[in-house]
Parts: C-alpha cells; structure tokens; sequence
C-alpha cells in the first residue's frame, strides 16, 4: 500500500504503485501514474497526464504537468512521458505538450538539478544532466549523455547530439552537434567531449577518429560540403562518425561551428 502523508492531496483516481511514497503537502492528479519506487518528498505537484516510471524522486516545489507556457495552448489532452530513475530537485518544471496528444519525453536516469526548465515537446534521451538553471524551450531534442551546464539557455527546436556539452552560461539558438563541447552565445566549438567518452567506453580508435573530424570540422574553415566530403575520404567510418555526419547533413537550424558572426550566414556556410 503506498505511504501517503496525512497533509498530501492525491486524486483517488490517480494509478500509484503499492510501494510509492508521497509526502507532505504533495499534490497528485487524476490523470497521474506513479510507477514502483517513485518518491515525492514534499510540497510538489504533478498533475496533468503524467506517467512516470519506476524509481523516480521528486524533491520539494518541483511541477511536472501543468500546462505549457505557451500562446498556442489551447487546452485538450496532451502528455508527460517519464521513464525510469530520474531525479527531479528542488525547483525544477517539466510541461507537456502544447497541442492535443502531443507529449514532452523524459528517458532515463536523468537528473534535473535545481530550477532547470523542460519545455513542451522537449525529448531528453538517457543519463542527461541539466544543472542548475539549465533552460529548454519548446521542441528541444537532447541525445543521451549530454551535460547541459548551468544558467544555460536552448531555443526552441534546437537539438543537442548524444554525449555533448553545453558549458555554463551559454545561449544557443542552433544545433550543437554530438560529442562536442560548444561554449558561449552560439559560441565556438571548443573540442571534443574526451571525459564523457572516456566514461562511455568509447575506443582509442573512436576518440582518434571524432578528434580527426573536429580539426577537419571546426577548425579548417571550411564549407559543411567541403568539410564533410574530406571527412568522408579521410577518417574511418565508425558508427559514430556517421551519427556525426548524419546529424549535421538533417539540421534545419544549422549547426554551431566557428561562434562568430560569420558563422550565422547560410552561404557561408555552405
């Protein structure tokens, strides 16, 4: 039987696990699922129609559910999709999506630190960390393994590849490709991501290969087509080669490269 505090609201209509925990002055909806292990400490809400999985702990005046802080919403139905092991603390929002039967998307073992936004629509892949004050508009798209620093800010549709890092009080409104570092208001690409490779297991020959494209990238001025062709016809063509190159080849907002204003002309570009 879950163990709920006497001061907690919780909707009899909600779907809540036998070994759930929810604390003091807690509000749960109607529309809410609350899987085996999750935890809700104190004083937070989640409404809406929010599903959680297993093992989620939800620290105090965190809101997960409430409508969008957007112009479009115009009420219905839409979701909050959360997986399995995440930790929310104190502070943090999460909202669903802004038109009918679309859903905002959080995967697994995130962990959300204090007062980090997810917007409507976002999708967060596996293991992302936002630190604190870490900011998502609507339709942002995170890979796994990304580490979104603090007082960081992502505009709307942007998309963060798998195992980047956005360093602290960056602005972004492109598309930061994966395994990179980006640093500043559409800033430069600083390198790569070798820590969180490292971690990741990735070999010593990936690492060798993702160092290759960054110089060829990032460094050698020249024109996406350009730079991609001699990626093409000089590093091995591993897995994450191809994610690399198969990310910038579907950006539609283009991808942060050189962070100067140069840079934010599409004909040069390429």
């Amino acid at each position: 039987m879950p163990k709920i505090h006497p001061s907690a609201v919780v909707d009899p209509k909600a779907q809540i696990a036998d070994d759930v925990e929810i604390g003091a002055h807690c509000v749960v909806g109607p529309d809410v699922t609350l899987g085996a292990g999750c935890k809700l400490i104190s004083q937070c809400f989640v409404g809406g129609y929010t599903t959680m999985g297993k093992g989620n702990i939800v620290f105090p005046f965190v809101s997960i559910g409430t409508a969008p802080q957007d112009y479009g919403y115009k009420g219905g139905i839409s979701y909050t999709k959360i997986g399995d092991n995440n930790y929310f603390r104190e502070g943090v929002t999460v909202q669903p999506g802004t038109q009918p039967e679309t859903e905002t998307v959080i995967g697994n073992r995130c962990l959300l630190m204090a007062n980090s936004h997810v917007a409507h629509n976002c999708v967060l892949g596996d293991g992302v960390i936002l630190v604190n004050c870490a900011t998502l508009g609507g339709y942002v798209n995170i890979g796994n393994n990304c580490l979104i620093s603090a007082i960081t800010a992502i505009h709307q549709f942007c998309r963060i590849g798998r195992f980047a890092v956005l360093s602290g009080c960056s602005a972004i409104s492109k598309d930061l490709p994966p395994f990179m570092i980006c640093s500043g208001r559409n800033g430069a690409i600083l390198g790569i991501n070798i820590v969180g490779l490292r971690r990741g297991g990735f070999s010593k020959e990936c690492i060798e290969a993702l160092r290759d494209v960054y110089q060829i990238f990032f460094r050698s001025k020249l024109s996406i087509p350009n730079a991609l062709e001699r990626i093409s016809a000089e590093v091995p063509q591993l897995p994450e080669i191809k994610d690399f190159v198969e990310f910038v080849t579907s950006s539609k907002r283009g991808v942060l490269r050189f962070g100067d204003e140069a840079d934010l002309d599409p004909e040069k570009n390429g």
